[in-house]
């Protein structure tokens, strides 16, 4: 039975939809995860949430419960904006969940990014698509891959704002540079209300040096962004949850990384 409550305090003041982003170019950093448990902790807040799966892994859909590559995907939604063809009605294309909404994708999405190359206005197809299924939505999360090529600068045109989850590693660190030079290019050339939402450090083992150390690089070099405070802590719960297409919750609410995706929502919300 779906438990999804409709959001009639955000339908009252009117408030417009917000879509995240989240990208990092990095694998392995906590995506999909953070798309997951942020999206449901959201919805649990009473926002209603649809999540897109913008990764030609289908992480999303599979972390989900999600997969059949039979049912309807973004691919074939990216491939009608392509080319001019009216986009399926919601009820055929996205998902009803028990918390949140789904638009999945499959490896499908891998041979549409090879396409896009030669389509006209090719940064806007996912602007385009968004806006015929975003109203009634207070989130929109849009889980990226590990990549910074044509699907994520879609992504980042469509987005008001950008979330960056980075591990407390050295690569993944030094790899900011690169991802915020990409969100400044598409920020100035093609979505100038283009914001950060924050930085979310994923997977980190508070008592190493090397953390403390990640940490606090970053902190120096980016601290006029929006880090958020909570931390998400390495846990072995978080993977065999995804495994199971549940949330870290679901699978252990005592889990201390199940504690921090409700803060992290709350930090969100706090922002918003």
């Amino acid at each position: 039975m779906k438990e999804k409550i409709n959001n009639l305090i955000s339908k009252e003041k009117n408030m417009k939809e917000k879509i995240i982003a989240i990208v990092n170019q990095k694998g392995g950093v906590g995506k999909t995860t953070t798309t997951i448990n942020l999206g449901t902790e959201l919805a649990k807040h009473h926002k209603n949430v649809l999540l897109v799966d913008f990764d030609p892994q289908g992480s999303l859909s599979i972390g989900l419960g999600v997969r059949d590559e039979e049912i309807p995907s973004m691919s074939e939604l990216m491939l009608a904006e392509m080319n001019d063809q009216e986009l399926p009605e919601k009820k055929n294309i996205v998902l009803e969940l028990d918390y949140v909404d789904l638009i999945p994708a499959n490896i499908t999405l891998s041979a549409v990014e090879i396409s896009l190359i030669n389509t006209t206005c090719r940064e806007m197809i996912l602007k385009n698509i968004l806006q015929k299924y975003k109203k009634g939505y207070d989130y929109i999360l849009v889980d990226c891959g590990p990549s910074l090529g044509m699907l994520t600068v879609n992504a980042l045109t469509a987005a008001d704002s950008v979330l960056i989850p980075a591990s407390a590693e050295f690569l993944s660190a030094k790899g900011l540079e690169q991802l915020l030079g990409s969100v400044a290019k598409t920020k100035r050339k093609l979505n100038p209300e283009l914001q950060i939402e924050g930085i979310l450090f994923t997977m980190v083992q508070e008592q190493t040096r090397l953390a403390k150390e990640m940490i606090n690089m970053v902190q120096k070099a980016y601290g006029k962004l929006n880090i958020y405070d909570v931390r998400i802590p390495r846990s072995i719960d978080v993977g065999t949850a995804i495994r199971q297409g549940k949330t870290i919750r679901e699978f252990n609410h005592k889990n201390k990384a199940a504690e921090a995706y409700q803060q992290l929502a709350k930090e969100v919300l706090k922002h918003e």
